[in-house]
């Protein structure tokens, strides 16, 4: 009976709503964008607002909809298993110095379905510090992406569902994209948080607002039990428009550029191979990845390299260069009491009926449902810019999950000890402003080929210098009196061999650690750099324009000059509504954050003000 159950939950909500997609497109549109990814699903939506232009949506993977590990938060890592959704890079091998990762290689996966990444990724909604944009605005010369001028698309983007957080001029009520902050689901959630509070870290109710600074209860893309991508938000909604095109399974080789100007795109379905041109513009969202590649595909890229690919150079810049990335590492501990997720929680009968009845239960929780953000140097305290991240599983992550992080089967063995770990939770401190910089590169003229992918992880010593504070900060809230109750301690106490020669516990044996087995936490940005006219270094401009090439622009995380310290999602679904404006000419007014809630409410509501005032007046004096 309870099998039966099980198969008809899948089966209910798995359906696929069946919208119809554009086999065969006309030879002409206003816009192409290619890529239906996080921040091109906005651009699509909201160009086809106007019925007077006519807009071509061109993705390589397929719909998103009708997977239980896209729709369910609480599946999402089981994302990663399935080829439909998801495709691998590797970066290329160095045997010599990752010594811990499989072949020596750092593994990327991408999503390749409608909403890309954030069809994919575990939801989590973090803005990053305004610190962020206001570097990105004085690196570009251009106050339109400072903090008060993004704030004001971060609140057009979202619907914030919790009550707790929607009285507040920071957040956003109306937008297409839900945000949700996680509730208790397990007792190990609050002791965290606790935790964390006993040695002097403060609890913050909200780190999308003033300060990110402290721990926290994680909000997530999830509204109503759900996921909410950007597939959902903004392209299912937007399918029925007459001027809106999307055409599915179509790789773009080849940006159709000539004297300067790009003219449209060449791209192969179901093995043929055809043209599309654009009247006004061709929009580039293949991500951090697919976007660089293309654009050196088609001749814009630095001379020498493609030179020795026989391609014909276009422009001559710096694309694939600046590819920053957001590291973690896992850190396991053992503690004496079942209170987090136990194994066969999130598959039991109960915990489905919940989800699928009321949207609720363990089910809806995409992680451990708490995060913590801290400045680990005086400067950064001064200004309140955290540097460091700690994530956490409510779980030992054991080997069977290890290798899908591209591990060694050195490393799996010697970490195998967790699987004997029943009762535990997983640090992740995660480097959230790296200085090291990677690069990107064809490896052929041939578009089927991946790239040439060199990470440059932890090449700068400050990396390893902050990552080491970050694994302090973990230990240190191991020595809370909440940690203590539960008898918490490091459940990796074996020596790990690369790093024998140096003492257990101490800097130097985590500095070689840490550099042994970098892991992604797939939020790689900057290879279409933005900059100034002055900025030798960047690709497009301040308007997203490719420097030299009339009618073509890049939005998506490529762009971003500096990687922002927060998980990338929230801010690519930014870029996609800012995107969205300037290539619209539009630009909406920045946030005035000296405004006092109050009279913000009595600003919006004033019509409501004036009737009440003039209610009491007539009661006065009556």
């Amino acid at each position: 009976m309870m099998a039966l159950f099980k198969l008809l939950f899948l089966a209910i909500f798995c359906q696929v709503k069946g919208k119809d997609f554009v086999r065969q497109p006309l030879d002409y549109y206003d816009y192409i964008i290619v890529g239906a990814g996080t921040a091109g699903s906005i651009i699509a939506s909201r160009l086809s607002e106007d019925v007077n232009v006519t807009v071509l949506l061109l993705e390589e993977g397929g719909d998103d909809r009708g997977y239980a590990t896209v729709t369910v938060p609480a599946f999402c890592q089981e994302t990663w298993r399935n080829p439909k959704l998801v495709r691998f890079y590797n970066s290329e091998p160095l045997p010599t110095v990752y010594q811990h990762l499989l072949n020596g290689q750092a593994q990327w996966p991408r999503g390749t379905v409608l909403g890309g990444c954030s069809s994919v990724n575990n939801m989590a909604y973090v803005r990053g510090s305004k610190h962020d944009y206001d570097r990105w605005a004085e690196s570009i010369k251009d106050d339109g992406w400072n903090y008060q001028h993004v704030l004001s698309y971060f609140k057009k983007m979202e619907t914030v569902t919790n009550p707790e957080l929607r009285d507040s001029h920071y957040r956003g009520l109306n937008g297409p994209v839900g945000v949700t902050r996680s509730q208790t689901v397990y007792k190990l959630t609050d002791v965290i948080i606790d935790a964390f509070r006993d040695v002097g870290y403060p609890y913050n109710h909200d780190y999308n607002a003033q300060s990110m600074e402290g721990v926290a209860r994680t909000q997530h893309n999830v509204q109503d039990g759900e996921r909410v991508s950007t597939a959902k938000g903004y392209i299912y909604p937007a399918l029925h428009r007459h001027n809106l095109h999307l055409v599915i399974a179509s790789r773009v080789d080849k940006v159709i550029i000539t004297d300067r100007i790009a003219r449209g795109v060449q791209f192969v379905q179901q093995n043929l191979t055809r043209s599309v041109y654009a009247k006004k513009e061709v929009i580039l969202s293949a991500g951090t990845i697919g976007t660089p590649k293309l654009l050196l595909l088609s001749g814009v890229g630095p001379r020498e390299d493609l030179k020795e690919l026989n391609i014909s150079v276009v422009s001559d810049l710096p694309v694939g260069h600046n590819l920053q990335d957001h590291l973690v590492f896992d850190l396991a501990v053992s503690i004496n009491q079942s209170i987090g997720l136990l194994p066969g929680i999130l598959n039991s009968d109960w915990a489905m009926a919940e989800w699928n009845i009321l949207k609720k239960g363990p089910l809806t929780l995409a992680d451990s449902g708490v995060t913590f953000h801290t400045s680990t140097t005086q400067q950064d305290q001064l200004v309140d810019w955290p540097d460091v991240k700690i994530l956490f599983s409510l779980s030992p992550v054991a080997t069977n999950t290890l290798r899908s992080f591209h591990y060694s089967p050195t490393l799996l063995n010697q970490l195998s000890v967790r699987d004997n770990v029943t009762n535990g939770f997983t640090f992740w401190p995660m480097l959230m402003r790296p200085e090291s910089r990677g690069i990107l590169k064809l490896r052929s003229a041939n578009p089927k080929d991946d790239p040439v992918i060199i990470p440059n992880y932890y090449t700068k010593s400050k990396d390893v210098e902050t990552m080491l504070r970050a694994i302090h900060i973990c230990k240190k809230v191991l020595q809370s009196k909440p940690m203590v109750d539960i008898q918490a301690s490091i459940s990796d106490v074996v020596h790990l061999n690369i790093c024998s020669q140096f003492v257990f516990d101490s800097d130097d044996y985590w500095a070689c650690a840490v550099r042994a087995r970098p892991r992604t936490l797939h939020h790689i940005s900057g290879t279409c750099k933005m900059g100034s006219k002055e900025d030798i270094t960047a690709v497009v401009d301040s308007q997203l324009r490719v420097r030299g090439i009339q009618g073509l622009r890049v939005a998506d995380a490529s762009i971003m000059p500096y990687i922002v310290s927060a998980n990338t999602n929230a801010a690519v679904i930014m870029i996609g509504e800012k995107a969205s404006d300037l290539i619209r000419g539009e630009s909406l007014p920045p946030t005035d954050l000296h405004t006092s809630t109050a009279n913000i409410w009595f600003l919006e509501n004033i019509f409501l003000c004036t009737l009440i005032v003039a209610v009491v007046t007539v009661l006065m004096f009556k």
